[in-house]
């Protein structure tokens, strides 16, 4: 992803009225005028002019509705991600420090620069770095807020994962990857009949006007009301399966340049284009399993972690020096009642089932090595590996896979309906030059 690119999505998580201006005036005391009351929070013309100035200098001008327009779609995004910010205080969400220079730090390697060049390119952009670390920070905030908000709403049923990973297996076309674009025309819950009707006659308009060869991404950026507007309604490339049902069923057979729609949904109507489409061939998956065993000893008020610890040394000493077998030992002294029997035998198992304290541990040993002692959530623990072994993972993959796909699809779903109903509840005043009128 190039930079500016880069810069213009995080822009657009910027929450103004908490932030300061990217750039500041040296002048008598200028008072600033309020585009928007969110609640009990503002929204400056500042605010929508920085945004404004940084979209307009990153982004090809032919893909650009005029300044009124974009200057609505940037202010219905900023009342937006004011209204998540606002849900993550109340929540008390929070991202700390390292949490946000660990990000930094990642989006500066994607675009193959330390945090130092990183550093220098914001401020040739005439970007201050704490602004910039600020972007980031609520972005993050914004995202986990919308994870937390939306997750508990969605329910996968093993049917469902059961019925989607056979379709994998059965139907080669369904793992067929679209690259798409997309504008939602928001119709209210309990819009009238001359509300929907106005609603289908622009996108059918729109439809027409794209069909005829304008701009889907201008279009997009003037008319869209979802997250991906002012990125000219590109979404991206997506798994077929992991978009809404309503979008799969028209995407399945579409061809390279099919504007499809409108397609209606509980939040509007919503037109594709299909921008590039690939297929993906049919794969063959092995998976690592391992035979392990392991003696645990927990921690309580009288067992410190000193105290299992220095047991477990004791006891690793007695089974190398051969003074004891690993099988006599477990059964001796491990406090797992599901394989203290079994002389410590967990059986064979992927590592990825294990906690992550036993597992890193557990994937470093060679065949017939004892670990050292481990801190697991359980305990401590001494683990010998037996014997590891590849299986045809296939099937559990493509049960993962049908997981994640279903999870995506409801996630996005479920988000688009999460949003109208937080600007539904909230008392949302335009009071600047960007008033509907």
């Amino acid at each position: 992803m190039k930079l500016s690119k880069l810069l213009i999505t995080l822009n657009l998580s910027l929450t103004i009225g908490l932030l300061t201006p990217l750039s500041t005036v040296a002048a008598p005391k200028v008072i600033e005028r309020v585009a928007a009351v969110v609640n009990n929070n503002v929204i400056l013309e500042s605010d929508i002019n920085n945004m404004l100035k940084t979209i307009k200098a990153s982004t090809d001008a032919s893909n650009l509705p005029n300044d009124k327009v974009l200057r609505e779609q940037i202010l219905d995004r900023l009342i937006i991600e004011n209204l998540i910010l606002q849900k993550a205080a109340k929540a008390k969400i929070t991202i700390n420090d390292d949490e946000v220079t660990n990000a930094i730090a990642r989006i500066a390697a994607q675009n193959g620069m330390t945090i130092d060049e990183l550093r220098s390119k914001l401020s040739i952009m005439g970007i201050s770095y704490s602004n910039y670390r600020e972007r980031i920070h609520n972005d993050m905030l914004i995202e986990q807020t919308r994870m937390n908000e939306v997750r508990p709403r969605i329910k996968i049923s093993e049917k469902e994962v059961e019925t989607l990973t056979k379709n994998l297996s059965e139907q080669p076309a369904n793992n067929k990857d679209v690259k798409i674009s997309h504008i939602l025309i928001s119709v209210p819950e309990k819009a009238s009949k001359q509300q929907i009707d106005t609603a289908i006659n622009k996108a059918n308009d729109i439809i027409n006007r794209a069909q005829k060869g304008e701009s889907f991404a201008k279009l997009a950026a003037t008319y869209s009301n979802d997250d991906y507007a002012l990125k000219g309604g590109d979404m991206g490339w997506n798994k077929l399966n992991e978009l809404p049902t309503i979008f799969e069923e028209r995407l399945i057979r579409a061809p390279k340049g099919s504007i499809i729609g409108p397609i209606r949904s509980g939040v509007g109507l919503h037109i594709l284009k299909v921008d590039d489409t690939r297929t993906e061939a049919p794969q063959k998956y092995t998976i690592e399993e391992m035979n392990a065993r392991h003696i645990l000893i927990k921690t309580n008020v009288l067992v410190t972690d000193q105290i299992a610890k220095q047991k477990l040394n004791d006891i690793r000493k007695s089974i190398t020096s051969g003074a004891i077998s690993f099988e006599a030992a477990a059964k001796a002294n491990s406090e797992d009642p599901g394989s203290a029997e079994n002389g410590g035998n967990l059986g064979w198992s992927r590592p990825d089932v294990y906690d992550s304290g036993f597992r890193n541990a557990l994937v470093q040993l060679k065949k017939g090595e004892i670990s050292q002692p481990v801190k697991s959530s359980f305990g401590w623990h001494l683990i010998q590996l037996l014997d590891t072994k590849q299986t045809d993972g296939t099937n559990a993959v493509k049960q993962d896979r049908a997981y994640r796909l279903i999870f995506n699809r409801k996630f996005s779903e479920e988000a688009q309906v999460w949003i109208q109903e937080l600007k539904g509840d909230a008392y949302i005043n335009i009071t600047g030059e960007d008033k509907h009128e």
